[in-house]
């Protein structure tokens, strides 16, 4: 029986997702651990800096949890737009085959970073509540949307990140250095409400800070929302990310597979 080109693309994705997750994990046994180390050393790091004034710095909500929830959703769109970068080098030898295109590799390592952090944020969460903490996910539909768009986001950042880095090689080491003062900036550590009113128009501009001060609001009860913060401006960046990604994606494919 003659399959469809979906249910092709379907089976190549998943072969590739099942591919990179053997590649992540399958060499070391307590691999899967360090998926939690990253945002547990932050979490420590940081709430040991902010101990004297957390509480108020958090917004009388659990400093720890407010971190998480700032964390995740960080390392989610930083790890989804570097892997993505770098689909196209780590699977060249996979070109050979047809049916395996540079996009297919692009939505397997996006789902895969999507359910490892999908992971990481659950047992983070079920630890803080077996700890007593408050964990109150006030909205959980319109935080799982969210956490979505922040991985269409690092989707389509990913793949003009390809496209830029396949041209000029340096761009990479560029790119993941960049990541670094984005970090700071982008509300991972503090809310957008202890910042001076002009730096918060500058900020507001950064759709990763946008995503993160929405899922915060999803998630606590009387979360407070600065002006400038704006779902359908965070839908928007989506939209422009996806196609600027995918159509430079199309016009590039056969220059990207070219060695």
């Amino acid at each position: 029986m003659t399959r469809t080109p979906w249910q092709i693309q379907k089976s190549v994705v998943f072969a590739l997702f099942i591919r990179e997750l053997k590649t992540r994990f399958g060499s070391y046994k307590l691999s899967y651990v360090w998926m939690l180390v990253e945002p547990l050393a932050h979490m420590a790091i940081l709430s040991y800096i902010f101990t004297q004034f957390g509480s108020h710095i958090a917004g009388g909500v659990d400093f720890p949890v407010f971190l998480v929830t700032g964390l995740i959703p960080f390392f989610l769109f930083r790890n989804i737009a570097l892997h993505v970068m770098e689909g196209v080098e780590a699977n060249r030898a996979l070109f050979s085959f047809k049916q395996v295109k540079p996009i297919d590799t692009f939505v397997a390592r996006a789902l895969l970073e999507s359910f490892l952090s999908a992971i990481v944020l659950a047992i983070l969460l079920l630890g803080m509540a077996l700890l007593g903490l408050g964990v109150p996910l006030r909205d959980p539909f319109l935080f799982v949307a969210l956490f979505a768009t922040m991985v269409l986001i690092g989707l389509g950042m990913g793949m003009v990140f390809c496209v830029i880095a396949h041209y000029i090689n340096e761009a990479r080491i560029v790119i993941r250095i960049a990541f670094l003062p984005l970090y700071f900036i982008s509300g991972v550590m503090f809310p957008l409400t202890i910042v001076p009113a002009e730096v918060r128009a500058l900020l507001v501009w950064n759709p990763v800070l946008q995503g993160i001060e929405l899922m915060r609001a999803a998630f606590f009860d009387h979360y407070r929302l600065e002006p400038g913060i704006s779902l359908p401006y965070m839908a928007m960046v989506t939209l422009v990310f996806l196609y600027l990604g995918l159509a430079w994606y199309r016009s590039k494919r056969f220059a990207l597979l070219a060695t």
